[in-house]
């Protein structure tokens, strides 16, 4: 089955650059900061953010996994973090902006 993964995160006194890593860490795994809309179109995800589908047999199995990709990542690079991990099955999602 196909799972939609939105991690959102938050590095303790991050540089701009220490960023620029996570972002690179996190693209390594399969979550992105610009994914494709059902459309064709480039979406950006707000900041802090990143989103891609995987796949997997059950939802808890897939959010334990990414998190600890994400979270292995993190320590390797040292940083302090917050995380958090949603995974949906039956999934839709839209963006936009005022």
């Amino acid at each position: 089955m196909s799972y939609l993964v939105f991690c959102t995160f938050d590095l303790k006194d991050a540089s701009k650059q220490e960023y620029d890593n996570a972002y690179s860490d996190l693209a390594k795994i399969g979550l992105n900061k610009v994914i494709k809309s059902d459309q064709g179109g480039d979406v950006v995800i707000p900041t802090t953010s990143v989103m891609g589908t995987f796949n997997g047999n059950i939802a808890t199995s897939v959010r334990n996994d990414i998190r600890s990709k994400v979270q292995a990542a993190f320590q390797r690079r040292g940083f302090s973090s917050e995380i958090f991990v949603v995974v949906g099955g039956d999934w839709a999602w839209g963006a936009g902006s005022t």
